[in-house]
């Protein structure tokens, strides 16, 4: 049996298709930035400098515990010295596409440690210093988190619900 407005149907698909993954995209930009700020202060606390820190006896050595001194509320935010780790980090979103029935779109923000090689050993700890996961704890924020679930909801279900498509016969 022929499908009257099939023409019409296909053409609704292609133009929310589409319009909907360029809407997507824009809204996992605006949360990437998001994230991107969050990392941003959480690796730039300019209260300490190397010199105070050194005075107060390596606040972050492993010997005073797994979460070093208690300086600040995270402990895993990061003092700005000279700017290199904060020049490294990058950010982006990679898709979106839609495989298999499934929207894949992700966001990112990243550290290049190539530029600094000392990247790893402030995210993951080594012999002497505690670990400072900067990028996770960012992420892992319950009032970044709460926004971010907030945010998506609002425009992607907004947009979804508000197509209006050509109406077949």
């Amino acid at each position: 049996m022929p499908i009257s407005g099939g023409e019409t149907v296909a053409k609704n698909i292609k133009s929310f298709g589409g319009g909907f993954l360029k809407h997507v995209k824009v809204v996992m930009i605006e949360v990437t930035a998001d994230l991107d700020k969050e990392v941003t202060k959480n690796m730039s606390l300019t209260d300490h400098t190397q010199k105070e820190l050194t005075a107060l006896g390596h606040p972050y050595s492993d010997r005073h515990g797994s979460e070093g001194m208690k300086l600040h509320d995270p402990y895993w935010q990061v003092h700005k010295q000279s700017g290199k780790l904060l020049r490294s980090k990058e950010s982006g979103v990679v898709g979106p596409s839609i495989s298999g029935g499934a929207l894949n779109v992700r966001g990112f923000v990243k550290l290049n440690e190539v530029d600094v090689e000392y990247a790893n050993a402030i995210i993951w700890g080594n012999g002497r210093m505690i670990p400072r996961d900067f990028l996770s704890g960012s992420v892992n924020d319950k009032a970044f988190q709460d926004r971010t679930v907030s945010y998506l909801k609002k425009n992607l279900r907004d947009f979804v619900f508000g197509f209006k498509g050509v109406e077949t016969q």
